[in-house]
């Protein structure tokens, strides 16, 4: 399954509404939240139908999976939204989370403990707020449970230290960064000793660069660190290195500002546990149709000549490719037409009156 799918669950009295876009989504909260009264309303729904007094809306079908023989429901279900609900032990374990890899399914789990098995995102953890009551009926909506920073260079300057994740390719640039601040850097090896890290010296204003994308279960931890020590840690939590690659620029491809603008039209569950996986895949290279879309919609293209053009063409040709700027020898005797053709485009040319061009 991929893509975003929103789900409003009602009765009477109460309604929820979530909108999903991960193949993993964890809700957190304390009781009296509605989570479990929007369990209980699904499983009416799923049992009763229509009769439950409860409406379902959604793309795909809504399934609850409980911990009576639930190695054998989950095999039954398919391209689905799968709810589990609190209390279910099974959630935490290494079965369960080598069952759900490769699924077809969505699934939201409804749980207050950080599943360690799991490679779920920050974004993917939710939380139930009530957002107004009218003509009896109380509304829910899901919010992101954390807050994290988008940008890590405005934090630089302010940061005694630099925590990265890993000691790979992410930990050899930010480093390199780390030293245009005069900020010490240092690699955790591995997201679970982050926290550890943290206490270690929780003096230190400490910028954390991790991958966000598979974060999830450490958060919690840093998350309590952050409340006892608010002004001490910064976080930066990125979908991963690669994501952050993509993002800059530096590759250019032409479906890839979609995807990145939209990755839950591209990621399949079926074939990535997490988008952190999605991002190290290389993008299939451009077909003949889509290196011409791509070379059409250049703009601002800069052409330098170390030698005069002798005839337009050269111009006709450098407008197809984008061109708008030339600096170029000049010197030609057609340099007017030369110039008629730059006027015809709005080209903005100069000569250097510089030959550098040797037979």
């Amino acid at each position: 399954m991929k893509g975003k799918h929103s789900i409003v669950v009602r009765n009477r009295r109460v309604q929820f509404a979530l909108e999903l876009e991960r193949n993993i989504t964890v809700i957190r909260g304390d009781s009296a939240t509605g989570k479990t009264t929007m369990l209980g309303m699904l499983r009416d729904y799923e049992e009763l139908g229509a009769q439950s007094g409860v409406t379902v809306q959604c793309d795909k079908p809504c399934r609850t999976l409980t911990s009576r023989d639930w190695e054998s429901q989950l095999s039954r279900m398919k391209d689905s939204i799968v709810f589990v609900d609190e209390g279910n032990a099974f959630v935490s374990s290494r079965a369960f989370a080598q069952a759900i890899c490769g699924s077809s399914n969505y699934y939201v789990l409804i749980t207050r403990e950080s599943l360690y098995q799991l490679p779920y995102s920050v974004e993917a953890v939710l939380e139930l707020r009530t957002t107004t009551r009218r003509e009896k009926c109380t509304y829910n909506k899901a919010y992101p449970y954390y807050g994290t920073l988008e940008h890590a260079a405005s934090e630089m300057d302010r940061s005694d230290r630099i925590l990265t994740e890993d000691s790979n390719s992410g930990y050899q640039m930010f480093s390199k960064i780390a030293e245009q601040y005069h900020v010490r850097w240092e690699a955790a090896n591995g997201k679970s000793n982050i926290f550890a890290c943290l206490e270690e010296r929780s003096n230190d204003k400490t910028l954390v660069i991790a991958d966000g994308a598979a974060f999830g279960a450490e958060m919690e931890k840093i998350y309590r660190f952050l409340k006892l020590h608010p002004s001490q840690v910064m976080l930066y939590l990125p979908e991963s290195f690669e994501w952050l690659i993509l993002k800059s620029g530096i590759v250019h491809n032409a479906k890839l500002a979609d995807i990145l603008e939209r990755p839950e039209e591209y990621i399949d569950s079926a074939k990535y546990f997490s988008w952190e996986q999605f991002f190290t895949e290389k993008p299939e290279p451009l077909t003949r149709e889509e290196k011409k879309a791509w070379i059409a919609q250049n703009k601002g293209v800069s052409l330098g000549s170390d030698a005069f053009f002798p005839f337009g063409d050269n111009i006709e040709r450098a407008h197809k490719s984008g061109v708008e700027y030339i600096a170029e020898a000049g010197g030609s005797i057609r340099d007017d037409n030369v110039i008629d053709t730059c006027d015809k485009y709005g080209i903005a040319m100069a000569f250097t009156h510089v030959r550098l061009f040797h037979h």
